[in-house]
């Protein structure tokens, strides 16, 4: 006796198992990929705050040149260039996720005259990774050879602020010890 067809089979055939596995090595690429740019989203975040920053640097050195070519005199503090004579209308806004204190005039930047802007998101006198991360983001941008993966106290330029300046120009962020803060700076010209 022959048993009857019934169309009910038993398991999967080859084909039908290949499909399966293109099909979740699919998925799990697109899952990939969006995962990937979800662990990414930090440091993108931390990019468009130095690029905030740097905004705001160019912003308050056409300020100054304005200022002094109007007034004849060098602003004495960061204030100057918003008070009566509305060069600007408002200081920068500090970007509170870099800087506790915001911008600063410094008269006395070993010599120079600079903007600076003190990275301290932790608020102590020491730094942090995350503080440190800003401080080779913005020096990224103007030395493409600047390290982007840096550990707690990395320090950034030289005790030697003209020797730090001469490696990256007229914009750039160090820090002078361990336990510094990086700052970020913007030399007059």
């Amino acid at each position: 006796m022959t048993q009857k067809y019934t169309g009910m089979r038993k398991g999967i055939s080859l084909v039908e198992m290949v499909i399966a596995i293109v099909l979740f090595a699919a998925l799990a690429a697109i899952g990939l990929k969006y995962a990937k740019s979800y662990l990414n989203t930090d440091m993108q975040s931390k990019k468009a705050r130095v690029a905030a920053a740097t905004d705001q640097a160019n912003q308050l050195l056409q300020a100054y040149v304005i200022y002094k070519t109007e007034t004849g005199l060098e602003p004495t503090t960061i204030e100057d260039l918003n008070g009566s004579s509305m060069i600007l209308t408002a200081i920068p806004t500090r970007i509170s996720e870099m800087s506790t204190t915001g911008w600063e005039l410094n008269a006395s930047a070993d010599g120079h005259v600079a903007f600076q802007l003190v990275i301290d998101l932790n608020g102590t006198t020491s730094g942090t990774k995350s503080d440190e991360e800003y401080c080779a983001l913005f020096n990224r941008e103007f030395n493409t050879s600047t390290e982007l993966n840096v550990t707690d106290a990395s320090t950034f330029g030289t005790t030697d602020f003209n020797t730090t300046q001469a490696a990256f120009g007229n914009y750039f962020c160090m820090q002078l010890a361990a336990d510094d803060n990086a700052t970020i700076y913007v030399i007059v010209p």
